[in-house]
């Protein structure tokens, strides 16, 4: 009977549940569907006041549309105001969209909540005129790169990093761990008019234990001249910085796509002993959380899932623009960022592929004998 009646009470919430979204759905539906209105510098024509996501959405809705909560999107947009430029010219400045509007519309778009014309109608422009905008935003986002995307540089940081990867599985000296992936992107040709899609950037992350984006780099690749991870890798700034001895002492992990070398550790391939076994164990552990940072930078943003349009400068900006922005969520304990993680619970117990051999295992063994080797009484 109890059992009965807690099934019941399951039922009723999931229906409520489902009556709340379908309203929230036709409100937005309702907006949606209005007339594309000139922004003006008071109201549209009519007297109706345009959308403003910070009024007239509540808090919840707006974190899943918006993929921050309404403090830090007000935070985000007073350290981006000042870079957007706004024409000063009076007929373009009377149909300019307030910059705080074009923010939020970036933000949205790049999440990919719904179809980019349904967020462009949304916010009451064109579709043209939201690529601009996101464009724009992603542009003033990539200048503050060198702040909220970078290596741990002082000794304390770089020891707190370590540890934080430490107390993961006992894998000691790492500072980072490196993934790739690709978002296809199709560029229009000047020539002819037509659109390429055989295109795309391929992006390595660096990443810490706490799922932060510490080095990105982005590329483009096309399917006339393929190359490898490891080929992009070895053209990367940041294994200049470790050939360097910028980060003496310290490592890097990644998967079997990559090549060992004297500072970036990758699975042993038939590991038998073991000593080795041990380690391959414990670098699948240590490396999950970039796996992890990647799930959850697609997931909040959509648009890493879809196809890019435009300039290849755009897409590396729209890239790298919305790494900002998960950077800046985790700075900023943003709850939006806890719900997606919560979201994406669970490790990947995936068995790690053998790609290929190493090329210099010299300097991987020692550190598994002097790590992993249990001396024998």
């Amino acid at each position: 009977m109890e059992i009965d009646t807690y099934n019941d009470f399951q039922r009723d919430l999931q229906e409520l549940n489902s009556f709340q979204h379908f309203m929230n759905f036709k409100r937005i539906a309702q907006i949606a569907a209005r007339p594309i209105p000139s922004y003006s510098v008071r109201k549209f024509k009519g007297g109706g006041r345009r959308f403003n996501p910070l009024q007239d959405l509540e808090e919840n809705e707006f974190r899943h549309s918006y993929r921050y909560s309404k403090e830090n999107m007000r935070r985000l947009i007073e350290m981006v105001r000042d870079d957007l430029e706004v024409e000063t010219h009076s007929e373009l400045r009377k149909n300019q969209v307030p910059v705080d509007k074009q923010i939020m519309l970036a933000v949205r778009y790049w999440g990919m909540t719904e179809h980019p014309d349904v967020t462009a109608r949304l916010h009451g422009v064109s579709l043209r005129t939201l690529m601009k905008i996101s464009k724009r935003v992603a542009e003033a986002l990539a200048a503050k790169t060198s702040r909220y995307i970078r290596m741990p540089c002082l000794l304390a940081e770089k020891e707190k990093v370590t540890q934080a990867f430490y107390r993961l599985a006992h894998m000691p000296q790492v500072i980072g761990a490196v993934a790739h992936s690709r978002v296809k992107c199709k560029r229009l040709q000047h020539q002819d008019g037509d659109c390429k899609e055989d295109d795309s950037m391929h992006i390595q992350i660096v990443s810490d234990a706490s799922l932060k984006i510490r080095d990105i780099d982005c590329r483009l690749v096309t399917l006339q001249d393929p190359v490898t991870a490891a080929d992009l890798f070895s053209q990367t700034r940041i294994k200049e910085r470790f050939e360097q001895t910028e980060f003496r002492g310290r490592i890097l992990l990644g998967d079997s796509t990559l090549h060992c070398t004297s500072f970036l550790y990758t699975p042993v391939s038939c590991a038998i002993s073991g000593p080795e076994q041990s380690f391959n164990h414990s670098l699948r552990l240590t490396y999950e959380p970039v796996r992890q940072c990647f799930k959850l930078w697609k997931e909040r943003f959509g648009i890493l899932s879809c196809e890019l349009r435009g300039s290849v400068a755009t897409a590396r900006h729209i890239i790298v623009g919305s790494a900002l922005l998960h950077n800046m969520a985790i700075e900023w304990n943003d709850p939006t960022f806890a719900e997606f993680q919560n979201s994406l619970l669970g490790l990947d117990k995936s068995v790690i592929e053998d790609l290929q051999k190493s090329t210099d295992i010299r300097g991987r063994t020692e550190f598994i004998k002097n790590h992993f080797f249990v001396p024998v009484n």
